[in-house]
């Protein structure tokens, strides 16, 4: 919990707020924390199509994400069944995250699938057409 001084305006700790009203003192008062909506995230899941784009508001989500597409990178270079077998019938975003050995092999012989592709937007200077 934050507190508030009510006269300077500055935020005094806990064990301050509680010396005051143990001394009959009025002078904090409690600030109701800002609400903090999730940042947007615009993510790239390889499902079994290949890459859906998704918005994710949690971070636990973007990060299964990229772990995913880490141990699938691995996979190809090291055909390991093993790296896939975390993410078996996990979902980001509503798709379902993709674990066939067959199916990847695919998709990499293609060349669709990359490790970079995790973010549909780059936050540098250029945007991607």
């Amino acid at each position: 919990m934050i507190y508030r001084d009510k006269k300077s305006g500055r935020f005094v700790s806990e064990s301050t707020w509680k010396r005051s009203k143990a001394q009959g003192g009025t002078r904090y008062v409690r600030q109701r924390p800002k609400i903090r909506h999730g940042r947007r995230r615009k993510l790239n899941v390889l499902g079994f199509d290949g890459y859906v784009p998704v918005v994710v508001r949690s971070s636990k989500r973007a990060k299964l994400d990229s772990r995913h597409l880490i141990a699938v990178d691995r996979f190809i270079k090291t055909e390991n069944t093993e790296l896939l077998k975390p993410f078996v019938g996990k979902h980001v975003g509503g798709v379902e995250l993709l674990t066939d050995p067959d199916r990847l092999r695919e998709l990499a012989d293609a060349g669709l699938v990359k490790l970079d592709a995790l973010y549909r937007e780059h936050r540098g200077g250029r945007l991607e057409k």
